[in-house]
């Protein structure tokens, strides 16, 4: 059994979460609060997440090398298709990178999570991000639509996504990259989903057993 140190929101560790669950290895959980310097140091010599920890205590950071580790673990039923259309993929989503942000970041400490339980934790995270933003959490979200509309236009231009139905309900490279950060976007309320779209995102989290936000959206 491995244990994994993670943070729900994080995009890196939503790609190893995602690893995990449909390896169907045995292994546990540490939901971290978000300004927890400690343990990682600890574990990793610096603050990071995702933290992979071996039975053995032996720990990894990197959210690639950790996928790379578990799969090395997983039976050959469970490794990933290869990778064919991620980069086209995410090299469209990065032109909306600054726009998503906007409306992410904000966000993640408004609704439940329990990386960001304390008050502590919260502050933490929106002193980082305000400070990348160059703006306000307040008015970042209160400027929702001006960014609305260019992640809304993101989706509706989106390329073709690769459904994992279409593909004996096997889970590829290109979802470890493309999945994400689409999942984020769920906690977003307003967004205009084009169906593709969003049959891709609950084809992906149902093959992976990770949650999605729809339920706590503003």
């Amino acid at each position: 059994m491995f244990t994994l140190y993670q943070y729900l929101h994080c995009p890196y560790c939503v790609r190893t979460d995602m690893v995990a669950n449909y390896s169907g290895l045995p292994h546990k959980k540490v939901l971290l609060l978000n300004d927890d310097e400690k343990t990682c140091v600890d574990l990793v010599g610096v603050k990071m997440v995702p933290i992979l920890q071996t039975e053995d205590g032996h720990a990894m950071g990197e959210s690639l090398d950790i996928v790379a580790k578990i799969l090395s673990m997983a039976p050959p039923e469970k490794q990933l298709l290869p990778k064919t259309t991620a980069d086209q993929i995410t090299g469209f989503i990065s032109q909306f990178s600054s726009a998503i942000n906007h409306l992410l970041f904000p966000r993640n400490v408004m609704i439940t999570q329990p990386e960001f339980e304390t008050e502590g934790a919260r502050a933490y995270f929106q002193k980082k991000k305000e400070k990348m933003l160059g703006v306000s959490f307040d008015d970042a979200f209160t400027s929702s639509d001006t960014y609305l509309k260019d992640v809304n236009t993101m989706l509706a231009d989106m390329p073709q996504l690769p459904l994992p139905s279409a593909r004996n309900n096997q889970l590829g490279w290109d979802d470890i990259y493309i999945f994400p950060t689409l999942r984020n976007l769920t906690m977003v309320k307003g967004l205009v989903w084009p169906a593709p779209v969003k049959l891709y995102v609950s084809e992906v989290a149902a093959l992976c057993n990770i949650h999605l936000y729809d339920e706590q959206a503003v």
